[in-house]
């Protein structure tokens, strides 16, 4: 690519009748930041997933994408760029003028098409992808040649322009002047700039960051798309290929299946189970990806199930993907897709349609799942390893039955042979102790009576574990109480209500596991992941809770005190924190670190202020911020411990001699 600081800055037009001062990009210099520098911050996979996307719009057959991988980036190192070239129609001069530098034009409502000249289904919608680039680099350049010749001048023209961050910012509102480089015929262009049809987005003076492994952008980028045939996407010279898994389970056997989803319309889908759990901290891809278009429209998903699942073990082993339309289905039809393009609007109708329906489809799939691990296990049961085969043959009569029994009852439980052997070799050995020990009672006592004792207290072993578990249940209802009465009381969030909930995370969500409790956002990342602080803002900004959900999904909670109505400000603020930490989310996926699927922030008061409530739905939708009341997690926990209380109490009270058993 052309080394642009060797060029005469003084602007080279050769196109008749044609100023520099007509292109100019028509967006306030705000705008450019919220849109560009922080949805993309640190993110040069959806960052550049955008630029390709305009790529295939502009119907190419090739993108080569180059970009330093496997290095540190460096502002200041002018060699590193990173180049994203297309073999599309390109675009005139007109076209760059009223199309690409109208930022928020909807190509489709302006046009009246909904497909590309070739007939491929448009992507791009909001017309703000072109802006992903300033996410992670400084300085933007264009090289574009139309397919037709110039009206004009009947040959090819060459389009060539700048954008520079800095100097977009400066303005706050009306048309930011664009630096053109060089507009001519190809023949007279400078050496080394493009020569055939497409365009060529140079990004330079890249913004600071760790390396990034080669292994692990190949496998982001590729999960960004459906790679068809007639779209080959290169890499540094190395084709763009999906992930090679080999499935335990799928369904179907191979291909697509299709279904109906009432509300949505017509999906496609396949769901698959891997023999062994899948390793998020080494890149593998663990959960549910959702395509529109051809493109991701939401990043990996269990569409938010939750507790009660048969098989829920099986997320850590599934993979699968769909394709949905209805996010983006036409010229006049809502968007339900978020402005990054990588998440759904999921409280939307057709939304928490969809959402259901992924639900129930992840239900069926575990329970079939379950069902063929247990049929797995039965067999593995039948070819026990022959060591341990022969303690179990070296068991006296009573305890050779008991080992049966355990063998029997634990093979419908979920669990990795490996781990099967290593359990029931645990048991063995408590069993041949429990036998020397009887023996030893037998000689010393004479009373054989001991063992069928001993029978009759392994049979109400169920009995007395529904006693343990409802003593444990009367604690959780007593910190359900305890949490109640901060709330009414109004008590303070730090020291008080953060205490409890750190003793008792379960009534943040259940579902979730507390990874750290109240620290600075920089000092979390550092320590978990080894990355230093940038000196940005936000670096000592503190978060109440850091938890973690089943898929991978990273939950930042605020809290506020128990009276506390919940404003505008207070989404801001933690919808700041998320920002902060998806700003430098690609710098948490490296091979050796834990890769958060996604990041949301959520807030809980007493109840939120009229005025907030647009933005809090708003923020709910693009699936950042989430609200929640007191009283709503408080009811919830009491509703699943009431419930689950009055079974265990009903099977504590069956005890064979007419003893009462329970938690006084």
């Amino acid at each position: 690519m052309t080394d642009t600081t060797n060029i005469d800055n003084e602007d080279q037009i050769l196109l008749p009748g044609r100023t520099a001062d007509e292109l100019a990009l028509t967006v306030a210099g705000n705008l450019v930041k919220h849109l560009g520098v922080q949805m993309y911050s640190g993110r040069p996979v959806p960052a550049i997933a955008e630029l390709i996307s305009n790529a295939w719009d502009a119907d190419a057959t090739e993108v080569d994408v180059r970009l330093p991988l496997d290095e540190p980036w460096d502002s200041a190192n002018e060699s590193q760029i990173i180049t994203v070239s297309d073999n599309g129609n390109g675009m005139n001069w007109y076209m760059v003028r009223d199309a690409y530098l109208n930022v928020g034009r909807d190509r489709r409502k302006t046009e009246g098409k909904n497909r590309s000249q070739a007939g491929r289904l448009l992507q791009g919608r909001k017309g703000v992808g072109k802006l992903a680039g300033f996410g992670i680099a400084d300085t933007l350049e264009i090289q574009t040649i139309h397919e037709a010749d110039d009206p004009d001048l009947k040959k090819r023209v060459l389009i060539w322009i700048r954008l520079d961050l800095s100097d977009i910012t400066k303005i706050e509102s009306g048309p930011v002047p664009v630096q053109v480089i060089f507009a001519g015929p190809v023949s007279n262009a400078p050496p080394e700039t493009r020569k055939s049809k497409g365009t060529t987005v140079t990004l330079r003076h890249l913004h600071e960051r760790r390396a990034r492994g080669s292994d692990s952008f190949h496998r982001s980028m590729a999960r960004r798309f459906l790679l068809l045939q007639d779209f080959q996407i290169q890499i540094n010279g190395q084709d763009l290929q999906e992930d090679d898994i080999t499935f335990q389970l799928r369904k179907p056997d191979e291909g697509w299946t299709t279904d109906e989803v009432l509300g949505c319309g017509p999906v496609e889908y396949w769901i698959g189970f891997t023999e062994r759990p899948r390793q998020q901290n080494r890149g593998e891809l663990n959960g549910v990806l959702i395509y529109t278009r051809g493109k991701v429209s939401q990043e990996e998903t269990f569409f938010e199930i939750s507790g009660g699942v048969t098989g829920q073990h099986g997320l850590r082993y599934l993979v699968g993907k769909v394709r949905a339309e209805w996010p983006d289905a036409g010229i006049d039809s809502p968007d339900h897709i978020a402005t990054p393009r990588d998440s759904i609007a999921w409280e939307s109708p057709e939304g928490m349609a969809f959402r259901e329906w992924g639900q129930r489809l992840l239900r069926t799939c575990l329970s079939d799942w379950a069902k063929f691990r247990t049929s797995l296990r039965e067999r593995q049961v039948r070819e026990i390893d022959p060591s341990i085969q022969n303690r179990i043959e070296n068991l006296s009569p009573t305890y050779k039955g008991v080992a049966f029994q355990f063998v029997e009852k634990f093979k419908s439980v979920e669990m990795e042979p490996s781990e099967f052997q290593d359990i029931l070799s645990w048991f063995l050995d408590a069993l041949e102790n429990a036998t020397l020990r009887s023996i030893l009672q037998k000689l010393r006592d004479t009373d054989v009576a001991d063992l069928q004792q001993l029978d009759d207290l392994l049979s109400k072993m169920e009995v007395r574990i529904a006693v343990t578990l409802l003593q444990i249940i009367d604690g959780n209802l007593a910190a359900i109480d305890t949490l109640e009465r901060m709330h009414r009381n109004n008590a303070k969030e730090r020291g008080v209500i953060a205490k409890h909930l750190e003793k008792n995370p379960w009534l943040i969500d259940p579902t979730w596991m507390l990874n750290k409790a109240e620290g600075r956002v920089a000092t979390w990342i550092e320590n978990e992941f080894g990355l230093k602080r940038e000196k940005q803002a936000g670096d000592d900004d503190r978060v109440d809770f850091f938890c973690v959900a089943v898929g991978g999904t990273l939950h930042i909670v605020e809290i506020k005190r128990g009276a506390h109505i919940g404003t505008t400000n207070d989404i801001l603020q933690a919808d700041k924190y998320r920002s902060y930490v998806q700003g430098r989310f690609d710098e948490l996926s490296e091979p050796n670190a834990i890769r958060y699927s996604h990041v949301q922030a959520h807030l809980i008061a007493s109840e939120l202020h009229e005025e907030a409530r647009s933005l809090k739905q708003a923020y709910a939708d693009k699936g950042w911020v989430f609200f929640a009341t007191w009283d709503d997690l408080i009811e919830r926990a009491k509703q699943s411990h009431n419930q689950f209380r009055e079974a265990l109490q009903n099977r504590a009270l069956e005890t064979d001699d007419g003893e009462t058993g329970g938690s006084q």
